[in-house]
């Protein structure tokens, strides 16, 4: 009955919850997650960390039990990308869920969780706008091109159904042709292969400022993906004046390292290193500036890959690497801790469809290749999703009054972004690895205490200490940068206590998993005495010890 009870709970809240049929604007999902902290406030809280340039808030929703600074934590990043709307719409119904199902709430008893599911509200709203375009910049101008003018030169609708895509225009200068797999698909000729250029593919615009370029100074704006600290690209589009110049990043990072508590950060975006670890390059180690993941730690990313795996059940990932100034190479480089990084969702791999007379596979190839495009219509086709693609269409362009000019191409957003009713299950397949995840997590444990008489009024009091955890207390790079709290052990004294000898306090970078390390005082006086050892990314434990 109390099963039944529960169900119906979750169920209620979920069709309260996941009604929504397209991707929310900020608005929406303010109330949403100020709908998580009614209903659920003695484990949410929602606050705001700051404003973006357009004015929207930046929320950080905050799952947990009591303190919840004193508790390790997660953090799960998403929409730092303006153009990935499925990680921020993942993050919240992974919140909506972990609150409202009272089996995967008991993460909350011994964890924290912070999600901050739109770190860049002002190039979401694009999605919601009256003409929709993939936008990754907030809402500052911006002099893309450099010539002292702002916003000259934007997108514009010549095919009037409210999106931009793309122009294909016939000239013997072009460098693509039409796929022979996928006639919708343009790709560049490959001189290799006997292919000549048939056409020029362009964004749908025109070229306002006549300077033979289209579409490059538009509502452009900084892509807080671009601005983060770590390999910042100085001077290109869209990473801003300097790195960290946002108001987005500052709030984000200026949050982040006031965590301590923070074990892990999760991004949802455009970079996959959970399907795939990095490997581990020593070449990018041994120097002063680190370029390549420690060698301990991408041992824990393998780990960590192969768990996520095996819990998802997802496979045939994009390659996703990371790019520049991204916020999730900030998160392990700068501020020293693991971070992993997924899209979340990705177009399936479509398998030939079985003869039913014959009992066996068809033989019809798959043309796919490696052609992202060409994959995600695939699927698309299989899904019977029919606004995936906008259809190629003949205009008359005024930049190209005597050629051959059509508009269409894959829909804004599509790729990225899949119809929300497919996010359900994703977001169940990503709750059973956090929930994996999170048991794996560095556990401390005060054990072995002994206490001896070593003469009248002298005792002598040792413990070990030891990660009971599959995972290290915190990341190889947090005992570099020297930002990542170490692992103290703390003697507590009270009354006449004298420490004789030994540290009353001891300060020691990771413990690995399974590790121990042991410490021994002479202690003067009577009474007892309190040890506690931990460190913020990996909770702590307390025992006290009578003095003979």
């Amino acid at each position: 009955m109390k099963k039944l009870f529960i169900l119906a709970g979750m169920l209620a809240f979920s069709t309260y919850s996941f009604a929504q049929n397209t991707y929310q604007n900020h608005s929406q999902i303010a109330s949403r997650l100020k709908a998580i902290n009614s209903k659920f406030g003695t484990k949410a809280t929602v606050q705001s960390i700051g404003k973006s340039k357009g004015g929207h808030d930046i929320f950080v929703l905050t799952l947990g039990k009591g303190n919840t600074t004193n508790k390790p934590a997660i953090a799960i990043l998403a929409g730092i990308d303006g153009q990935h709307l499925a990680g921020t719409e993942v993050a919240i119904q992974l919140a909506e869920k972990l609150v409202a199902n009272d089996s995967l709430s008991q993460l909350l008893d011994t964890k924290t969780f912070y999600i901050i599911p739109s770190i860049n509200p002002d190039a979401q709203e694009q999605f919601s706008a009256k003409l929709k375009f993939e936008r990754s910049g907030n809402d500052v101008d911006t002099d893309d091109d450099r010539d002292g003018r702002l916003n000259e030169d934007p997108f514009e609708d010549l095919n009037n159904d409210g999106q931009i895509t793309f122009m294909r225009i016939e000239d013997p200068t072009g460098t693509y042709i039409i796929s022979k797999d996928d006639p919708r698909v343009m790709v560049k000729a490959d001189p290799a292969k006997g292919e000549i250029g048939k056409y020029i593919v362009l964004t749908e615009g025109i070229d306002n400022d006549k300077d033979g370029l289209f579409n490059e100074d538009g509502i452009g704006g900084v892509n807080i993906d671009k601005n983060g600290t770590y390999d910042y690209p100085i001077f290109t589009q869209g990473s801003g004046e300097y790195a960290a110049s946002e108001s987005e990043t500052k709030a984000l990072l200026d949050y982040l390292y006031q965590s301590k508590n923070i074990f892990a950060v999760l991004t949802f975006g455009p970079a996959n290193n959970l399907s795939e670890a990095p490997k581990f390059d020593k070449s990018k180690t041994a120097k002063r500036i680190i370029t390549g993941i420690l060698e301990k730690d991408a041992t824990v990313g393998e780990q960590i890959s192969k768990l996520y795996n095996t819990q998802t059940g997802l496979k045939d990932a994009p390659a996703m690497p990371q790019t520049k100034g991204n916020i999730a190479q900030t998160a392990y480089f700068h501020y020293g801790r693991y971070s992993f990084s997924t899209p979340t969702w990705w177009a399936p791999k479509v398998t030939a469809a079985k003869d039913s007379s014959k009992k066996e596979a068809s033989k019809v190839p798959d043309k796919s290749g490696d052609n992202d495009d060409i994959k995600y219509l695939k699927w698309a086709d299989t899904q019977k999703i029919t606004n995936a693609f906008v259809n190629w269409q003949s205009i008359k362009h005024p930049d190209f009054p005597d050629k051959n000019v059509e508009v269409g191409g894959i829909a804004p957003y599509a790729k990225l972004n899949p119809p929300v009713a497919y996010l359900n299950e994703i977001t169940d397949k990503h709750l059973k690895f956090l929930s994996a995840f999170v048991k794996q997590m560095p556990d401390i444990q005060v054990v072995n205490v002994q206490s001896e008489v070593v003469s009248a009024g002298l005792t002598r009091v040792s413990v070990q200490v030891v990660n009971k955890g599959l995972l290290p207390t915190n990341a190889e790079i947090g005992d570099r940068v020297r930002w990542v709290q170490k692992v103290k052990t703390e003697l507590k004294l009270s009354g006449n206590q004298t420490i004789i000898s030994g540290k009353k306090i001891n300060l020691r970078g990771s413990l690995a998993a399974g590790e121990v390390q042991e410490y021994s005082w002479l202690i003067s006086g009577s009474g007892t005495v309190g040890i506690e050892a931990g460190a913020p990314t990996a909770g702590s434990k307390s025992v006290t010890v009578t003095l003979k």
